[in-house]
């Protein structure tokens, strides 16, 4: 998926991409999540509600 197709794609579209994304950051470990860091503003209300439902998924609390 190219960025320019992030704004129009659905759930089942960027799942796959950001689960990809999100484990690559990992294996970068801190060098991953300063990269990560860079582009989120302080005060990213949808970054913060994004950030809260991967929180609640690495807990086990979302279900289908």
């Amino acid at each position: 998926m190219k960025i320019a197709d992030i704004d129009a794609a659905g759930p089942d579209g960027l799942a796959p991409v950001l689960h990809a994304s999100l484990k690559r950051l990992g294996e970068l470990g801190r060098e991953g999540a300063v990269a990560l860091k860079r582009l989120v503003d302080d005060g990213d209300a949808e970054f913060e509600e994004a950030a809260a439902w991967i929180a609640d998924i690495a807990d086990g609390k979302v279900d289908d």
